[in-house]
């Protein structure tokens, strides 16, 4: 038996759902791909409720954050000011 180059070849495999590329424009998608991309956004969507179900983790956790952060001082502009070194000779 011998080998030919088709069998030494290692190939790249396509991805489950094509992303729209800016040179080629939008992609074409098998109804396969569809259905694979609607199944993601579904999980993608339980996975949040069952992370804000168990961690009651608000959905603007960094407002939420910055408030208690500044809650007794409006910024850090009272330890350092605007400005850096052009204020160093003032």
């Amino acid at each position: 038996m011998t080998k030919t180059i088709r069998d030494n070849y290692v190939g790249v495999p396509a991805p489950p759902v094509l992303q729209d590329d800016p040179w080629f424009g939008p992609a074409i998608k098998s109804e396969k791909q569809m259905a694979y991309e609607a199944m993601l956004k579904e999980v993608q969507y339980e996975v949040e409720e069952y992370r804000q179900y168990w961690t009651n983790e608000p959905e603007d956790i960094h407002e939420v954050m910055y408030g208690i952060a500044t809650k007794n001082h409006n910024t850090t502009l009272h330890i350092d000011p605007i400005g850096g070194s052009e204020n160093v000779h003032r």
